[in-house]
């Protein structure tokens, strides 16, 4: 029974500082397409985030603050935050403007030959009066601060020169990874044992790699994450720690970190 009791407490605390850190979700468009850039915007802190090519976001936030998803051609959307919002992803559908489509009068004799008859239609009016508001509002300046996207240099693309990948290492922990698969069947990771796998990587693991190249602990938070989502770190590591395996695992998951995201040194 106390351990019972100390496992919820754990968890409580758990969730409780979390969800005063990042909300997690996805924007989708209503046909279930995933949106990449739309901005994410943060209307208490000002902090505006981009989703990714999966339509992917992550942003600090509390309870009680407002997001709004913004993308052009699409109908602006906002979510109120809750503390259901910090126990499973937000996902957020966004719906495509409609536009008018004008009807075309044809008031000429057709001679039959479509590229004469094409060059001999004026524009409806309703369309040079649409072209004419559209390019109006490109020309207007925006009133809204575009989002300052910063990209980390340690998203450089690999220097093999430098040595800023360990091939020998990496190929010798794919080996390891097939011998463990011999292993009896490893449970999935629940919410409270995933965020302290998270914790003790921050504390155990060796993370100069990506300090040296100007991390701070948000951007070293995000690739956790992605390193998880795709190589289920917790899964597999959460009870055997294998310091080796899961360092070698997360310079695999940055390979293709760079390769899917816009990074730079």
């Amino acid at each position: 029974m106390k351990t019972k009791l100390l496992f919820l407490l754990f968890f409580s605390f758990s969730v409780s500082f979390f969800s005063q850190e990042y909300i997690i979700g996805k924007v989708s468009s209503e046909f279930n397409t995933a949106l990449q850039s739309v901005v994410i915007f943060n209307t208490r802190t000002d902090e505006k985030v981009l989703s990714d090519k999966d339509g992917n976001f992550m942003i600090a936030a509390k309870q009680t603050d407002e997001l709004r998803f913004i993308k052009s051609g699409y109908d602006r959307n906002s979510s109120k935050i809750s503390a259901q919002n910090f126990l499973a992803p937000l996902n957020i559908v966004l719906t495509k403007s409609p536009y008018e489509i004008a009807e075309i009068d044809l008031t000429f004799q057709a001679t039959g030959n479509l590229k004469k008859d094409i060059k001999a239609l004026d524009p409806p009016k309703k369309v040079v009066a649409l072209n004419s508001d559209m390019k109006s509002y490109m020309r207007t300046p925006p009133t809204e601060v575009a989002p300052k996207l910063s990209t980390p240099s340690a998203f450089a693309a690999p220097n093999y020169n430098a040595g800023q990948v360990n091939v020998l290492g990496i190929a010798s922990a794919v080996v390891g990874l097939i011998r463990k698969a011999k292993t009896p069947p490893i449970t999935t990771a629940n919410y409270a044992e995933t965020q302290e796998f998270y914790r003790r990587v921050k504390n155990t693991v060796d993370l100069s790699f990506y300090t040296s190249k100007g991390w701070d602990e948000e951007q070293i938070d995000r690739f956790l994450i992605y390193a998880d989502q795709n190589y289920s770190l917790a899964k597999l590591y959460r009870k055997n720690f294998d310091v080796s395996a899961i360092d070698m695992l997360m310079k695999l998951a940055y390979k293709e970190y760079i390769k899917t995201h816009k990074v730079g040194s």
